[in-house]
């Protein structure tokens, strides 16, 4: 047993950091419950120790040699708290001292280490780059440990399980800046593996929100790693994702939008190199012929990120509407490579399919879908390159962009088309703004005639003193625009007309002669 304790002590020692606050905290409080004697019940075996600690209620602790972050405590702190530490401190008094262990982690950050770890050029070229964590393998083995024995019989507290599995295994991630972001990544990647087989097996269809989670995780890391080149020390782990992560596309699941979304983010950030991208490529050649959903979404997106856009533009229109949800990352990266041309092909593709895409949509996501599209959009430019594309854009995507397509119509001088939008909104007269009415009267105003002649229809319709008085205003406006097309004649026998029409609406004619459109 004192090896035991003596490897987990060496493995607490580089896992808790002397300069991190909350780490302090935990060994001042764990040290402070080991000195008051609240650890009791302790018993230890080959594989660990458990016991009870007294705090404010009493919890049950058990540490596992052989990996701290597999320790487990029944208190809701996520991650190492202060009832394991008390717990291994009073284990270690039995070995050792447990004031030289606290001297000796607080040793960590002192200057005599740090000047002890300068050495010399020569040394350090003979020296292996650190792996951190000793590999791959030992991640993979500390992941799969932290999610064992979990209990899938609640689904709905399995959820927050899962997260205070994941959160747990985040607070033992490498003290090294670099490293941390690898970790995050591959804790979620392997997490999200993980909690695929759990609700796969028992058929779990809720958990869309964990899969979101860990999917912001991932895209979190993948920021800060492409910042900047990575070291060579991460070559065998980067590997070991390109090799693994067909896992995204194969796997049986209920999340499929979200795996092929996680692989989308690793071919577009992580991924770079144009031989991996054709290798992938390739691979998923070879899998077509399974006729999967996802490999199909992937092998486009391989065929964008390599340049292939025919075989990607003829796979687009072979999948059909259902396409334009994964469009959003494409757009985005052409929009980033500049790659105006590719931008235009592919947009122009998409949008044809917009229209049923958005109707099978709820309104949320439709209206969420719409934000995000738009976003890799740059209209002002496209207005210049591209205006009849653009227009197919706003048109396909109706009524969400009668705003955009307005402002466009009426910037652009297109009034007749602007006049038909209002139409086909059925924007009443009284909410259009008066100055673009006022500069469509001056340029073209037979155009404005149809709404005003709708407007008065629905206001006499109505059958109340304030509409009608909406609507002898209205005819003033209408009579002022026949004039202007010099054709009071068509004017006079529209009005005789009306007012034959509504000869039973006393109420309209009194209106009508107090605006002096009847004369007594």
């Amino acid at each position: 047993m004192r090896e035991d304790i003596k490897q987990f002590s060496d493995q607490l020692q580089k896992l808790l950091d002397p300069t991190n606050e909350i780490h302090q905290k935990l060994v001042q409080k764990g040290l402070l419950l080991y000195r008051q004697q609240l650890v009791y019940n302790k018993k230890t075996s080959q594989t660990g120790v458990s016991g009870k600690v007294q705090d404010v209620t009493p919890v049950q602790v058990a540490l596992e040699w052989s990996d701290p972050s597999a320790s487990q405590c029944s208190c809701p702190h996520q991650g190492i708290c202060r009832h394991q530490l008390a717990l291994f401190f009073s284990a270690y008094s039995e070995i050792g001292s447990v004031f030289e262990w606290i001297q000796e982690w607080k040793k960590n950050d002192s200057s005599t280490q740090i000047l002890h770890s300068i050495k010399r050029g020569s040394d350090l070229l003979q020296e292996k780059a650190s792996t951190e964590q000793d590999g791959v393998q030992a991640w993979l083995t500390r992941f799969q440990k932290a999610y064992q024995g979990i209990d899938a019989g609640n689904e709905f507290v399995l959820e927050v399980t899962c997260k205070n599995k994941y959160r747990s295994l985040i607070e033992f991630a490498p003290v090294q800046r670099e490293w941390r972001p690898l970790y995050q990544l591959f804790a979620a990647y392997e997490s999200m593996k993980i909690v695929n087989q759990i609700c796969s097996n028992h058929q779990i269809r809720t958990f869309k929100r964990f899969y979101d989670f860990l999917i912001d995780e991932i895209d979190e890391a993948l920021k800060i790693l492409t910042v900047s080149a990575n070291p060579f020390a991460f070559d065998s782990y980067l590997s070991y994702l390109r090799e693994d992560c067909i896992f995204l596309l194969k796997e049986s699941t209920f999340y499929e939008l979200e795996m092929v979304e996680l692989y989308q983010l690793l071919w577009t950030w992580l991924f770079k190199q144009t031989i991996w991208r054709k290798l992938e490529h390739q691979r998923l050649i070879d899998l077509k012929r399974e006729n999967s959903v996802r490999v199909k979404i992937g092998l486009i997106h391989l065929s964008i990120l390599c340049g292939y856009d025919d075989l990607a533009i003829e796979e687009i229109q072979k999948y059909g509407s259902d396409i334009v949800y994964f469009s959003s990352l494409w757009l985005k990266f052409l929009s980033e490579q500049k790659a105006h041309n590719r931008f235009y092909l592919y947009l122009n593709t998409i949008v044809a399919f917009l229209p049923h895409y958005l109707e099978k949509t709820s309104d949320y996501d439709r209206f969420a879908f719409i934000r995000s599209f738009f976003q890799f959009i740059n209209e002002e430019v496209l207005a210049e390159q591209n205006p009849i594309l653009l227009e197919k854009i706003y048109i396909q995507t109706l009524p969400h962009t009668y705003y955009q397509y307005s402002d466009y119509l009426f910037a652009k001088e297109k009034y007749k088309e602007w006049v038909e939008l209002q139409h086909f909104k059925g924007v009443e007269l009284e909410s259009i703004d008066r100055s673009k009415l006022e500069s469509v009267a001056k340029r073209d105003p037979h155009l404005l005639m149809p709404l005003y002649h709708e407007a008065i229809d629905f206001l006499i319709a109505s059958r109340n003193r304030d509409s009608y008085k909406k609507a002898v205003k209205y005819l003033k406006k209408l009579r002022t625009l026949y004039k202007k097309e010099k054709t009071t004649d068509i004017w006079e026998n529209y009005f005789d007309d009306l007012l034959i029409k509504t000869k039973r609406l006393r109420a309209f004619h009194e209106e009508c002669k107090r605006g002096k459109l009847i004369h007594a």
